[in-house]
């Protein structure tokens, strides 16, 4: 599966994440929004928006600076972060249309093309598509209008994905190519039919995922790039546990997509599906019946992403708990789980993020209430 592939990767190449958000001022006195990832010499690298960006030292205020080569502080070690107040979530988890109908009207367009240097480069409004072959207009629309359509059911989340709202506009990258022996040489995993790579911030994917010649997109690998593009563009603090990372991403994968629609009536069915059986119309899953033994909590939603890839049915674990947050918790709004992003996003750790989870229930309790609501669509969870 793509996404242990991905995990991988992940491990290597996630950014030690910061401990504090604060207001930056540059040495032209503009103030902005960020937390220190870390600093290198006279360098110091920020998260703006979940956006990776560096400055010189010298271009930060005698504050910033001074707060750089403190390490990072403005309280001593020992002090205590206030505690956050609980808000509600953003949006409802449950968008109101029981489709999200791709755009046809988007404006997918060649960008450049550089046939002697094999490089032909397509563009829609949030994407960028770069081959080594000339994919054609009518192939790359079908992909494009896909991811278009999980960027739109991703702005419909219950909580903030910065990536969606940053002020500075660029596509996001996608690399598509045509020899497998290429792919691998980029960077592509062997066996794997696409990838993301955090440290370069782009997908990969040979053109073998796409079936080009036969038809212009197997159906079977719209999971696998739906599950990619989520983790692109939920790059970012959130992105610590093991189980939220592959969860979220395999919960927006699992959204039917069929002409263009993503089904979203269908989610909850397609996600059952997908764990139990072979998948939505038999297009991928995980098949591992009605019954299923787990983990306990307590031990799987321990940010360790080595420790989250070496429990037993890790990926469908995770969508099963993701989807537990996402649907089913509380009062079926999402409100935990935009609070555990939020305390994230506030640079706290993720240990102190995932009280907003439990919200002062024991892990032997949040087992009992997410067996039971599991329970209620015929899938029983046994924790051991």
């Amino acid at each position: 599966m793509i996404s242990k592939l991905y995990g991988g990767l992940l491990v290597c190449q996630l950014l030690a994440l910061p401990s504090l958000a604060r207001t930056w001022t540059d040495a032209s006195g503009r103030s902005f929004e960020a937390t220190l990832i870390r600093a290198e010499g006279e360098k110091v690298h920020l998260n703006v928006r979940g956006l990776q960006r560096t400055f010189q030292l010298s271009q930060l205020s005698a504050k910033d600076r001074s707060f750089v080569q403190s390490g990072g502080r403005t309280t001593s070690p020992s002090s205590p972060l206030p505690k956050r107040k609980v808000v509600p979530p953003k949006r409802n988890n449950f968008p109101r249309n029981p489709q999200i109908q791709a755009d046809v009207s988007i404006q997918v367009e060649r960008l450049r093309a550089d046939p002697p240097n094999r490089r032909w480069v397509y563009g829609s409004p949030n994407f960028e598509f770069i081959c080594d072959d000339d994919l054609g207009l009518v192939s790359v629309r079908k992909f494009a209008w896909m991811f278009e359509s999980v960027w739109q059911f991703c702005e419909r989340l219950p909580f903030d994905v910065p990536r969606l709202r940053s002020e500075e506009k660029v596509r996001m990258k996608t690399y598509l190519i045509k020899e497998y022996a290429d792919y691998i040489k980029l960077g592509g995993t062997p066996n794997s039919s696409g990838v993301y790579i955090p440290s370069r911030d782009i997908i990969l994917i040979p053109f073998q995922s796409l079936d080009l010649g036969r038809r212009p997109l197997l159906k079977d690998a719209n999971n696998t790039l739906r599950h990619e593009v989520t983790h692109q563009l939920l790059k970012g603090q959130s992105q610590q546990a093991g189980w939220f990372i592959e969860g979220l991403a395999d919960y927006v994968a699992t959204v039917p997509f069929d002409q263009n629609r993503l089904l979203v009536d269908r989610h909850t069915q397609a996600i059952l599906q997908y764990i139990t059986a072979y998948g939505w119309n038999e297009r991928r899953g995980h098949n591992l019946g009605k019954v299923i033994t787990l983990s306990r909590l307590e031990s799987f939603m321990q940010p360790s992403y080595r420790q989250f890839q070496n429990q037993q049915h890790a990926y469908a674990y995770a969508l099963a708990l993701y989807t537990y947050f996402a649907k089913f918790d509380g009062k079926r709004d999402g409100a935990r789980l935009a609070n555990y992003v939020a305390a994230l996003q506030d640079g706290r750790s993720e240990r102190e993020a995932r009280s907003f989870l439990l919200d002062g229930r024991s892990y032997e309790q949040l087992e009992k209430e997410m067996a039971a609501a599991w329970a209620a669509l015929s899938l029983t969870l046994r924790f051991e």
